[in-house]
């Protein structure tokens, strides 16, 4: 299949996608006053000629199924797939699906681990990464992926299994950040692209290596999810071939447990300057060149975007600090001290040294062995603070700091 196929195949997907018939909605999700039981069985996806609710079932030893959902969980992980489990939940009357809150596994009855060797495979232009079979096909067009399973034996007709894998953008901008951003952005998304859908909580899922939210809809043999990550939404799509074949449905399932968000490398270069001004003379000083990569990062509540060194971590938070709307911290290690913060503050530049990085004004202060930078872009300042040793990422950091709003 050519590029030009593949275009093709993607947008029939969509064109299928939009035009589907979700049915009814599954109203009341939560439940108050819920009575906690727990169920036993095999937890197994759902079947393709289910017409129940949930996304995976229960089947316990006298081959009685529970249809079972969860936004907390990912049913889908291969730590719970084809084994013995005990769930604890509650009923949803308003369908008849089980809503799980937790899950131990009792017996592992199966690895659901392929014996074929797997591809670790990371795309830093669309900012994510998988792990996928090796004999599967996978053909990267730039701004979508398509992976596709390999053809059965003997077979001379009909068409492969395929799975595609592509981003769009789509404003969502929330009061205030909080913990539910994620979803309510993913609904906001459904309602204005998916009206069909209903009530779209009684399709939020746990998808991936780090339990990302998302939207699942299962339909026949086909697949769709909806992630959503800063002003993006990422879509996969699982199409059947003809005929389907039910091990390339567990391939998928590995690759969807797999699947997880990866920063957009860039190179930082020496090409651009930081001009200091005092009252008599403007002087230029060349950004340091470091023998890093950096990754990029994106506020979507506070509309801007910056980089950091690709091998740390950062994490955000409601600021302590008098007159700092948020804060974030950067570190070497998972739960490393913070090496770098940066905070987000109102008001005008403090004084010190002027710095100005392209058409953002920046002042730099010391106190002891603590640097700060401070730029001031769109609406904010955004304060740059260090031990003097990283001075010159906390310069790199401070001139790619740029607005998201047009």
């Amino acid at each position: 299949m050519n590029i030009m196929n593949k275009k093709i195949f993607i947008f029939s997907v969509l064109l299928m996608s939009s035009v589907f018939l979700f049915g009814c909605s599954v109203g009341g999700f939560f439940k108050d006053d819920a009575n906690i039981t727990s169920k036993v069985g095999v937890l197994k996806e759902k079947p393709s000629s289910s017409t129940s609710g949930g996304s995976h079932i229960l089947v316990d030893e006298k081959n009685k199924t529970t249809p079972l959902r969860s936004i907390v969980l990912n049913l889908g992980s291969t730590e719970y797939i084809d084994n013995k489990v005990q769930v604890m939940g509650f009923m949803n009357t308003k369908d008849n699906v089980f809503e799980v809150s937790g899950v131990s596994v009792l017996e592992v009855l199966s690895e659901n681990k392929t014996d074929k060797d797997l591809v670790s495979y990371k795309n830093t232009d669309l900012g994510f990464g998988i792990n996928y079979p090796n004999d599967w096909e996978l053909e990267d067009l730039g701004d979508s992926i398509v992976l596709t399973a390999p053809s059965l034996k003997n077979e001379t007709s009909g068409k492969p299994d395929m799975v595609s894998l592509f981003q769009t953008p789509f404003v969502f901008d929330p009061v205030a950040p909080n913990k539910d951003s994620i979803k309510d952005a993913l609904f906001a998304y459904a309602e204005k692209n998916l009206p069909q859908m209903g009530d779209p909580s009684g399709y939020l899922n746990k998808i991936g290596e780090d339990s990302l939210d998302a939207l699942r809809i299962i339909r026949d043999n086909n697949e769709d999810v909806y992630l959503y990550r800063n002003g993006l939404v990422y879509q996969i799509f699982f199409v059947a071939g003809n005929p389907s074949v039910a091990e390339n449905k567990k391939s998928y399932n590995n690759i969807l447990s797999s699947f997880k968000f990866t920063g957009f490398t860039s190179e930082i270069s020496d090409s651009g300057a930081i001009q200091e001004e005092d009252s008599s003379s403007v002087s230029e000083e060349n950004l340091p060149a470091l023998d890093m990569k950096f990754s990029v990062f994106e506020s979507m509540p506070f509309h801007f975007k910056g980089e950091y060194p690709a091998k740390w971590y950062y994490s955000g938070e409601k600021a302590s600090l008098t007159g700092s709307s948020y804060h974030y911290s950067f570190t070497e290690t998972a739960d490393g001290e913070e090496l770098i913060g940066l905070d987000l503050l109102s008001g005008d530049l403090p004084s010190g040294k002027k710095l100005k990085f392209g058409a953002f004004e920046a002042a730099e202060t010391s106190t002891g062995d603590t640097v700060s930078i401070f730029v001031k872009v769109g609406g904010y300042i955004f304060a740059l603070s260090g031990n003097k040793e990283y001075r010159d990422i906390i310069l790199l950091m401070s001139s790619k700091i740029s607005s998201t709003q047009g």
